[in-house]
């Protein structure tokens, strides 16, 4: 019997946790600028399942820095864009039960605006652009 050595890459896990999807937004953004500088833009993304009489699938997006700013200020309710970003677990205690709350973010890096009506031509926006 012979034993067998897999090598597994260790930036591999870096990867694990990617999402993608394509959807048009459910509202207009909400963007928060602080002290720092840093900019903050979160989302809601309708993505349809396929299916005419199937409700979208939605999911609350957060986006950081300049590709928040570009969502911001190119994307309104209804836009079509594409994303791509990692799923995070947002946790958190209810002020008024005590009780442990959590919501599934995700934390865009890559952001396709792929329709929007303050923008006539398609453009990309990537954190590692900026």
């Amino acid at each position: 019997m012979t034993e067998t050595t897999t090598n597994i890459n260790t930036t591999m896990s870096d990867h694990l946790n990617l999402i993608n999807l394509v959807g048009r937004l459910g509202q207009a953004p909400e963007t928060q600028y602080f002290t720092s500088g840093a900019c903050l833009t979160k989302l809601s993304l309708a993505v349809n399942r396929g299916y005419k009489d199937e409700s979208p699938d939605w999911f609350s997006l957060e986006i950081w820095g300049k590709i928040a700013e570009v969502a911001a200020n190119y994307t309104t309710k209804g836009s079509l864009i594409a994303i791509q970003g990692e799923l995070k677990l947002d946790e958190w205690i209810d002020k008024n039960t005590g009780n442990s709350r959590s919501k599934p973010v995700v934390k865009v890096h890559n952001l396709e605006l792929l329709s929007s009506s303050q923008s006539p031509s398609n453009s990309a926006a990537n954190n590692n652009d900026f």
